[in-house]
């Protein structure tokens, strides 16, 4: 069982995403935006791997990428994209910094999310 960190201000999609992630097993806290998740990854124990929209209010998902791979307690932390936007500047800045794997919102599956997210930390663990 994997602490997944699920950064999105999509309500719906968050609850969504984290009722399948949940299903396949991991635990899930949850940040509403970019700023939320910096005070969680601040305030806690590092997750095994975040799911980051990109397009959020106050603080964006590049931002919350650049401050992980910053820190260095955290710039190891497989990080998967979960946003609508499919290329563009945000998604090829995310890309410079690194990032598992890119899922489109509008055609994820819950199978493919939950198998990349078990490949990510097990690659994660085997480092440590």
């Amino acid at each position: 069982m994997a602490a997944i960190l699920l950064v999105d201000d999509d309500d719906v999609a968050r609850r969504v995403v984290k009722l399948m992630v949940e299903r396949g097993g991991h635990h899930v806290a949850e940040a509403a935006d970019g700023e939320e998740a910096i005070r969680a990854l601040e305030a806690g124990d590092a997750p095994d791997c975040i799911i980051l929209d990109l397009m959020m209010p106050r603080i964006g998902g590049v931002d919350v990428l650049r401050r992980m791979r910053d820190d260095a307690r955290l710039r190891d932390i497989p990080v998967l994209l979960m946003t609508a936007l499919d290329d563009g500047r945000e998604v090829e800045e995310a890309r410079a910094m690194g990032f598992k794997r890119h899922f489109l919102k509008a055609y994820w599956h819950a199978d493919d999310l939950l198998k990349t997210i078990d490949h990510a930390t097990a690659a994660e663990a085997g480092r440590n």
